[in-house]
């Protein structure tokens, strides 16, 4: 009789924790939008650099975003491709100061948040911390073009131990197993955009 209690015991505590994870990660605190640009000159040609212009509110400060285009699709495939960071990745608003991002690819996830499919991930950096309510401007640089048949993105917001998250509109970038993987010519798609 007493197994069994324990049993039990463990199984509910586990129910409850799992639903405050879900509870937590589905409290939408990131707003805003992405745009693609193709990039035909300099340093970062024949990639699409991807900007995000983003808001949040959260109940702690901001450690890092995580950014889920729906990579988890054809996860190989997504990790093949190129995935290019400025220094700093992006910068936001701070007490007084500018909040610098680095900006990071990672084929196996997040743990921090339990996310286990490719992300774009930025983390703050420097003595400037984020605060509960900012704005940020994110930017990488792909060799994935946006598609109509990508999901829309998803960012979401690490703050101490909390997690939560916002659809964001715009242009993800689409996963290789919707566009294929082939090789692309960049001469010729340059060409579509002269």
């Amino acid at each position: 009789m007493r197994v069994r209690y324990q049993i039990l015991t463990a199984i509910v505590a586990c129910a409850v924790l799992a639903l405050g994870v879900n509870a937590t990660f589905a409290n939408t605190c990131v707003s805003g939008t992405v745009t693609a640009q193709f990039i035909d000159s300099g340093p970062f040609a024949g990639l699409y650099k991807y900007t995000a212009e983003i808001s949040w509110t959260t109940t702690q400060g901001l450690s890092n975003i995580t950014l889920d285009c729906g990579f988890g699709q054809c996860p190989e495939a997504a990790c093949e491709q190129t995935y290019l960071f400025e220094s700093p990745g992006g910068t936001g608003t701070g007490d007084g100061c500018t909040v610098e991002f680095d900006g990071e690819f990672n084929c196996q996830g997040n743990p921090s948040i339990g996310v286990t499919d490719p992300i774009l991930k930025w983390d703050v950096v420097g003595d400037c911390e984020a605060e509960n309510t900012g704005t940020a401007t994110l930017c990488f640089f792909t060799n994935l073009g946006p598609h109509p048949d990508a999901p829309l993105p998803i960012f979401i917001a690490k703050n101490g131990q909390n997690v939560c998250s916002g659809t964001i509109q715009g242009d993800c970038p689409a996963a290789p197993c919707i566009v294929g993987t082939e090789k692309v010519n960049w001469g010729k798609l340059k060409g579509h955009y002269h």
